[in-house]
């Protein structure tokens, strides 16, 4: 077999080569922290070795976001010296479960970079399950209720003092123990919103929490829409001296009969036709522009009020485009 020699001495090359590569290798990829507070910083050492036969350069190294590192020793290793890369975490303004890592990029040439991963459970006085609330497509004639559990961090039983939402009579919180938990329960009751169909409130939360004395509940709600238009608005691009007339649809989404008892629009040259008809499930309506209307730009607003428990306004867009 004269291949033999000519496969032994490649076999040697290759064996020799790996041999006289840099290799770098450390203690361990992963660090579990535990519980941590949310107002101290943590460090790890991750022990960087050199195991290959060639010099070793460490490259850079490159942390995700809310940790930074320290190389405690060189970045330059001989073959057998090894070098300790200090992780320090940060974890102000988290909460949960968190985890981050640290790529290094050597000169390793099998493993030019390598992740260290580490994680924490971020604990605090108080874990709200949430900051946010929702309440979406809520009829206005029926209430909205939701939870937020307020979860002890420190061992201690969570306490609320009140909850309260400025200038938002729709909002009510009431709270109970639940062993050291406390649990918040937020209403929403749309038949006491006035003139909108959506917003944006904070409930704060009062406790008996040295650090955490007030916690906000973010909460948004939007109104569910019971009558539909279409068109969605109305507008035109003509020309001025006449008369402009625009076909408008109204529809109950559940079906029930409804009226339009009366409109109002930001411009007076605005009218509509077809109020006050016999309750149905469909309304006609015809919304004009009086032929008084001078060339140039309009944009104005047209409130149709409804008899429906659920919706009574419905505004509506207007424009014109006149040459």
């Amino acid at each position: 077999m004269r291949f033999l020699p000519a496969l032994l001495i490649t076999t040697a090359c290759f064996a020799q080569e790996a041999a006289s590569r840099p290799v770098l290798a450390f203690d361990k990829a992963h660090h579990d922290f535990g519980k941590v507070s949310i107002e101290r910083k943590v460090v790890h050492r991750f022990k960087a070795t050199n195991k290959g036969q060639a010099p070793l350069q460490i490259k850079q190294i490159i942390p995700s976001c809310g940790c930074t590192y320290t190389v405690m020793g060189q970045w330059y290793l001989k073959p057998g010296e090894s070098t300790e890369l200090e992780a320090t975490f940060n974890p102000a303004g988290m909460r949960g479960v968190v985890r981050k890592s640290l790529q290094v990029v050597s000169d390793d040439p099998v493993n030019p970079v390598q992740n260290l991963t580490f994680e924490a459970e971020v604990v605090q006085d108080i874990m709200p399950s949430t900051t946010v609330l929702f309440f979406d497509e809520v009829p206005r004639t029926a209430t909205r209720t939701a939870t937020v559990r307020l979860e002890s961090g420190n061992g201690q039983p969570v306490k609320v003092v009140d909850a309260k939402a400025a200038a938002a009579p729709y909002l009510t919180a009431a709270s109970r123990a639940d062993g050291l938990t406390a649990v918040v329960e937020v209403t929403f009751d749309p038949r006491k919103v006035a003139g909108r169909s959506y917003g944006t409130d904070t409930l704060s939360v009062r406790t008996n929490s040295a650090k955490q004395g007030i916690i906000p509940i973010q909460i948004q709600w939007q109104l569910r829409s019971s009558i539909r238009s279409s068109p969605a608005s109305v507008a035109w691009v003509e020309s001025a001296g006449k008369e402009l007339r625009k076909p408008l649809t109204l529809k109950q989404v559940d079906g029930k009969p409804f009226r339009v008892l009366s409109a109002k629009a930001t411009n007076p040259l605005i009218r509509v036709e077809g109020l006050g008809q016999a309750a149905a499930k469909e309304q006609a309506l015809v919304v004009v522009l009086g032929k008084e209307a001078r060339p140039g730009r309009y944009s104005e607003r047209l409130t149709l009020t409804l008899d429906d428990p659920d919706q009574p306004e419905l505004e509506l867009r207007v424009s014109a485009a006149l040459r």
